[in-house]
């Protein structure tokens, strides 16, 4: 991955997630959900560099994510599995989410985000 993509991908991981938070202080609980997740792709993405099919599969990534933060990725593997069920259960069964599950998946994506801008030495 280009500097140039990863300083974008960044942003766009950083905009999603200041997104979720307002969707949530809204009461758009689903919304906040799906900018969580997206949020935590887009971070995950720059953390791992560009996939080696030339495009990540959400599984795939969450798989490579977690398994590269060794222990910690075990249980983050699990928040991470639940906030892509929120997000299917809103987006595609048209669920309705509350607003303790957009916090939970803010949460998450908080979490993504300080481990990738971590070990990244980017700017949060």
């Amino acid at each position: 991955m280009s500097r140039d993509e990863l300083v974008r991908r960044w942003a766009n991981a950083k905009a999603k997630r200041a997104a979720a938070e307002l969707c949530l202080r809204q009461g758009f609980y689903t919304e906040s959900i799906t900018l969580s997740y997206y949020a935590c792709y887009q971070a995950m993405w720059v953390a791992l560099g560009d996939p080696p099919a030339g495009v990540w599969r959400h599984g795939g990534l969450i798989n490579e994510f977690c398994r590269a933060q060794g222990q910690q990725g075990l249980s983050l593997r699990k928040r991470l599995d639940k906030l892509y069920l929120y997000r299917i259960q809103g987006d595609y069964e048209a669920r309705s989410l509350s607003a303790a599950q957009a916090q939970e998946g803010l949460d998450i994506a908080d979490e993504v985000l300080r481990l990738v801008a971590q070990q990244q030495s980017l700017a949060l």
